[in-house]
């Protein structure tokens, strides 16, 4: 199992920690809103895969756009999840 970290202020109910199966990140964060559907509209885009928007970081690497289909998340990891900021 890995951990999926939410935003505190995303938590229902205060739970902003998560257990899913391993597996590619991509395939991580599609299993965690099947488990969780009422997380979709933050995750997923209309075509209902991972919104890019969102920052994902697998422990203390943040992983690029373009190799979140293939970063591979290990058993014991953790994913925490960064909304998008905005200011200047």
């Amino acid at each position: 199992m890995v951990k999926v970290v939410l935003p505190s202020v995303w938590a229902a109910d205060g739970q902003t920690e998560f257990e899913v199966p391993a597996g590619l990140l991509h395939e991580v964060i599609k299993r965690f809103v099947a488990d969780h559907p009422s997380y979709a509209r933050r995750l997923l885009g209309t075509d209902h895969e991972p919104a890019g928007y969102i920052n994902m970081c697998v422990g203390d690497a943040l992983i690029p756009r373009k190799s979140r289909a293939t970063t591979v998340v290990p058993e014991g990891s953790t994913v925490v999840l960064i909304p998008p900021m905005a200011g200047g």
